[in-house]
């Protein structure tokens, strides 16, 4: 299975929407850059997706450690 096609199964709704506010663009934009591999944000996409997706296991799985997790959301990403 290809890292896209697991980052897809762990998406959740508003995921898109997200990625867009993160990268500056509209939710659709990004779903767009997504799907196609040699669009020149794909990297930025699949980075930003990485890191909703990473930050949300990790709230998830750590609900009294959250101080962590809040900065680094807070925090400009890093691409």
């Amino acid at each position: 299975m290809s890292k896209t096609e697991e980052l897809r199964k762990k998406m959740q709704i508003g995921d898109w929407g997200l990625v867009g506010k993160i990268l500056g663009i509209k939710a659709h934009n990004a779903y767009m850059s997504f799907l196609r591999p040699g669009s020149k944000r794909f990297p930025d996409v699949v980075a930003a997706i990485e890191k909703v997706v990473e930050n949300r296991e990790i709230l998830l799985t750590n609900p009294k450690n959250n101080t962590r997790v809040n900065k680094r959301i807070i925090e400009k990403p890093d691409f």
